[in-house]
């Protein structure tokens, strides 16, 4: 005698394809695979300046550093559209929407960067001259580039920005 509404066991794999089509989520899992290999599409030096940062209706919105990177990929932007899709083994993204804004680099993309040495790191005393300027800015987008431009400025035996 069997029991209503038992049915034959099933492998997880086909559990979770059938519940994901039946959710309506496949396309989405699709598209989350995107953040996977935007670094191995892009390579490691656009991938530090720029990430992908939404996903909706084959429209991909990628951030930028800068509005060099906005430019430069704008150039490129049906190239990399191509390269994506090829990758995915699909048509998920049809545009690229670009925008300067905040860039996080996977750690994977900061392996190519070399680190500064220390002799030529400013001292505290200026450090902390730079964040006293900067600090009515507060965390506004270009805070970080300007800190970084500041500090990158610095030469030994200046005294820094001014009050």
């Amino acid at each position: 005698m069997s029991w209503p509404g038992w049915r034959q066991p099933v492998r997880i794999a086909d559990a979770i394809v059938s519940a994901f089509q039946r959710l309506g989520l496949e396309s989405r899992f699709k598209e989350s695979e995107i953040w996977r290999v935007w670094p191995t599409v892009v390579g490691p030096q656009i991938a530090r300046h720029a990430q992908p940062h939404a996903m909706s209706h084959g429209r991909l919105v990628v951030h930028v550093t800068d509005p060099v990177w906005l430019h430069h990929l704008s150039m490129m932007r049906h190239r990399v559209v191509a390269a994506l899709n090829k990758s995915l083994k699909a048509s998920s993204v049809r545009e690229i929407i670009l925008r300067v804004g905040e860039v996080t680099v996977p750690a994977e993309t900061r392996q190519g960067v070399v680190p500064k040495d220390d002799a030529a790191a400013p001292d505290p005393a200026h450090v902390e001259r730079v964040e006293a300027l900067l600090k009515p800015l507060g965390d506004t987008p270009f805070r970080d580039g300007l800190y970084r431009l500041l500090l990158k400025a610095y030469r030994p035996g200046d005294h820094g920005p001014s009050r």
